[in-house]
């Protein structure tokens, strides 16, 4: 028998947003703007650099500023080049701010659960400002009752702290009745267990897994089947 939940809190990046595709995009424009190599080679290296600095911090190994300081000066020296730094990361800032791809039934999934009347809570590490345009511009942001940017909460996943922060602001309490949906192993599924709440691992690559879960699907469809 499924479990009865009341309240889903949904990843956003790489769960609903197709971040990978925005994320490409927006470092190929933000390189074409300062006179660098902007080709698919530089893109993916740029895209491998940000998520080692991500789950850095993740682990609280680096501050958050550390991210934002680093990825592009340490992009820059494995390509051989120079550039305004600053720039070239305002300049991604502002591109990724536009980028709001969906993953394959994104809003579907959304409808289907808003119908049935789940209290749905966007929950993603970021920076406010670009994420909760991206929201807005993307036109999810109606399925939310609640929207909790890391950066508003001051903690960011995996830590119980952040959870805590959402729990907050969201009407369901009882903590036995939320289903944490993401993608990510070291923030949404070791979130998830960190809080005491069930997980459902998103994961389209079939990657390997490092933690148990309670459930886990191929694509955002799947959850009908669960909720």
């Amino acid at each position: 028998m499924i479990k009865k939940y009341t309240t889903v809190f949904f990843d956003l990046d790489n769960t609903l947003f197709d971040f990978l595709k925005s994320e490409n995009k927006a470092v190929k424009n933000a390189l074409r703007k300062n006179g660098l190599p902007h080709d698919e080679k530089t893109a993916k290296l740029y895209s491998e650099i940000n998520k080692y600095y991500w789950e850095k911090y993740e682990r609280n190994e680096i501050e958050k500023q550390d991210i934002f300081e680093n990825r592009f000066l340490t992009l820059l020296q494995r390509i051989g080049k120079t550039a305004d730094v600053k720039k070239l990361s305002d300049d991604y800032f502002g591109e990724l701010s536009k980028g709001h791809d969906l993953m394959p039934y994104a809003k579907e999934i959304l409808d289907y659960l808003k119908g049935k009347g789940y209290i749905l809570c966007a929950t993603t590490n970021g920076v406010s400002k670009t994420q909760y345009r991206r929201i807005e511009e993307s036109g999810i942001g109606k399925y939310f009752d609640v929207v909790c940017v890391s950066e508003d909460a001051g903690s960011q996943k995996p830590e119980k702290t952040y959870f805590d922060y959402v729990f907050s602001k969201c009407e369901e309490k009882n903590r036995a009745k939320v289903l944490v949906v993401g993608d990510s192993q070291s923030s949404d599924v070791l979130g998830a267990l960190n809080s005491m709440l069930d997980i459902c691992w998103f994961n389209p690559e079939k990657a390997e897994p490092k933690y148990s879960v309670n459930y886990e699907i191929k694509s955002l469809k799947e959850l009908e089947k669960i909720l």
